[in-house]
Order: C-alpha cells, then structure tokens, then sequence
C-alpha cells in the first residue's frame, strides 16, 4: 500500500476510535446510531486496505452524513479530496469547518494549515500563506507553518521574508541554519546587483559570506561588483578565493572573466592558465573552452585546447568536448551536441535529482548547496 493510503487509513482509524470510545452515560438508542455510524467507517477502512480509495470515499461521505457534527470526520473527508486532487471540495469542507462558531481551537488550528495545504496544492500561494498566517496567529511556534511559509517565500523569490521565516525556525527549533541563511541573502545580493543597488549587493554578500565561507554565489557576487568597478585586485583576490573554497563551482564565474576584456587580457588570461597548471581540473578546462566558443570564437577556443594540451578522461568530458570543438560534418559531433541540450549537469547529494542548469537549492527536497557538478556520465 502506499503512503497517501496509509495517511488516510490512519484518518479513519482516528475517526473510529473517536466513534466508538463515547461516555459509557449514552442510551440504548445513542447506540444504535454510533453502530450505524461505525458500519461505514469500518466499510471504508476496508476499502482503503483494499487498495479502493473511491469506494472508501463513499462510505467516507456516509459517515460525515450520518455525524454532521464531527470535526475530525470532515477533517479525513478534506484529506481524501485533495489526495483525490479535488482541491475545491477540500477548501469547502475547510471553509465550512472554519466557519462553526463551536470548534476548538485545535481543530481550529488544524482547519487553517489544511485549508493553507490546499491553497498551496492547487498553487494559490498568496492564499495559503494567509492561512499559514492564521495559524500562526494561534499557534507562533507551529514548525510546519512556518516551514511551508518560509518554502512558498523561496519559491517566489521573497529572499528577505523567507530569512525573517528562517530565524523564526531556527528559535523554534533551536537548531542552526546558517549555510541555509547564507544562500538566501546571496540571493539578496544577486538581486541588489541586477537592480544596480552595489552598496547592499556588496553588504549582503560579505554577509552571506560571514555565515558561510564556502557559499559560492555570494563569492560569484562580490567578484562581479568588483569587475564592474575595475578593481582588478580586488576582482583576481575573489577569483582565487573562489577557486580555494568552492572549487567545483568555479567554472560558473569563467563568463564573467572572459565579458570583462580589461581583465582577462590583464589578469584572467594567465590567472586561469595558473589555476588549470595548478589542479589539471577538467571542469575548469571544459567551462574555458566552451565559453571561449561562445564569446571569441571557435578557433581560440581549439588554439587554447591544445596550448594546455587538454585530453578527456572520461566518457562526459569526451562528449563536451566534441560538441564544442568538433567538425559540424563528424556524425559523432552531432550526436554530442545533442547530448549536450539534454544533458543533466548537477545531481542533488540528499534526493538524487539531475537538473540540467546550476541551482543553488534542490527544486525537489528543497535543500540549499546540495547540487554538485556530475562527474560521470551514462549514455
């Protein structure tokens, strides 16, 4: 059985003992009705072991029939609709919870997180960030409320409010999430740059900086602001640091040092020659090489290739190679620049997952500077 099965099997167990264990003070005729009130649940229950959630839905809605008043029933019943993907079922039966004037304020709470779970399932997030909020309101300390906020934050790229959530989490969880903090306000600075803003991309990166040495988009921001201030020591000091501490994302700041002529025929032309001498790091050579085709042409980019006497060891570094440098005519060549469009560049050190661009966080578990280069490839 699966997971969604299991977690609404669960909900009708609830439901049942909340049926069944009632004050011994009832009448014969009180128990007549909780029998027939039971009878669906336990049909239902049987159902979602048989593997027939639709069927189980059914008996699910006699019950809330025959028990109008039960919260935890409409409770299940909401949780059946949205794992149903019915997500407007879900939010009336939520709204409709939320709008008796007897709930408790526990079924309260959980009302608001789970009418905000449907909001962010059909992706109203504005939405669901309100009900987070009413949650919040109720309960400040409730830990998936701030979680799913700080997420909806991140994914609409409100660097700063999802910081404000993080510290929030961090107090109450007690537990640390500096790296994590690091990324989000080199994500400021990157922000702060593109709108022109130097002076807090400058403070936000050293900031950045401050919680994680090793955060590479905050060292890729500071030497950016530096090449475009012409401060070419500063530019090269971050060059070097960047290779030293964040090595495997050090191919993402060659763009910039090649858009940047005053640098690179100064510094950047031997500074990467220095660096390639210093680890013979194919990653480096292979970033050079394509952006050299991108920007200067074809021709310096296979004069460079074999200046450092570059040779692949491996299946990927062959492929990038030939469909950067190889003879538009060579059958092979066209093969490898089709791989190359559809290759998977980065894989995810916590869930596995293979994206094609860089990014900072997993866009499946969520996790911050878990995407590393791939090595290897299968073909």
């Amino acid at each position: 059985m699966n997971t969604l099965l299991l977690a609404i099997t669960a909900f009708a167990l609830v439901v049942l003992v909340a049926l069944v264990l009632r004050p011994v003070q009832e009448d014969v005729e009180s128990n007549h009705e909780e029998d027939e009130r039971i009878s669906p649940l336990l049909r239902g229950i049987n159902y979602l072991l048989s593997d027939e959630p639709d069927r189980a839905l059914q008996e699910m809605v006699q019950v809330a029939r025959l028990r109008s008043e039960a919260a935890d029933v409409y409770m299940a019943l909401g949780e059946m609709f949205r794992a149903r993907g019915e997500i407007g079922r879900a939010v009336r039966i939520h709204q409709n919870l939320l709008a008796r004037p007897d709930l408790s304020q526990d079924i309260h709470l959980q009302a608001h997180v789970a009418l905000a779970i449907d909001f962010q399932t059909g992706g109203l997030l504005d939405r669901a960030l309100v009900q987070y909020q009413k949650a919040l309101n109720i309960q400040s300390d409730h830990a998936a409320a701030l979680e799913a906020s700080l997420r909806i934050r991140e994914q609409s790229k409100e660097w700063l409010l999802a910081e404000e959530l993080l510290s929030r989490l961090e107090r109450v969880r007690n537990e640390s999430y500096g790296s994590h903090r690091a990324y989000l306000f080199a994500e400021v600075a990157r922000q702060r740059f593109e709108q022109h803003d130097e002076e807090g991309a400058q403070a936000d990166a050293a900031r950045a900086l401050e919680l994680d040495v090793r955060c590479a988009p905050a060292r890729i921001v500071e030497i950016d602001l530096a090449l475009h201030r012409q401060d070419l020591d500063a530019a090269e000091t971050g060059v070097r640091t960047l290779w030293k501490q964040a090595r495997e994302h050090f191919p993402l700041v060659i763009p910039s040092l090649l858009q940047h002529e005053t640098f690179y025929q100064t510094r950047g032309l031997n500074l990467l020659r220095e660096l390639w001498l210093d680890g013979q790091d194919a990653e480096l050579i292979l970033a050079w090489i394509e952006s050299l085709t991108e920007k200067r042409g074809i021709t310096e980019a296979r004069n460079l290739c074999n200046e450092l006497s570059f040779v692949p060891h491996s299946l990927r570094e062959s492929l990038r190679l030939n469909a950067t440098l190889g003879e538009d005519s060579d059958v092979h060549t066209g093969f490898a620049r089709q791989w190359r469009k559809t290759a998977k560049n980065y894989v995810c050190e916590q869930c596995g997952v293979e994206v094609v661009e860089v990014r900072w966080q997993c866009p499946q578990c969520h996790s911050w500077g878990t995407l590393h280069p791939k090595a290897e490839e299968n073909v």
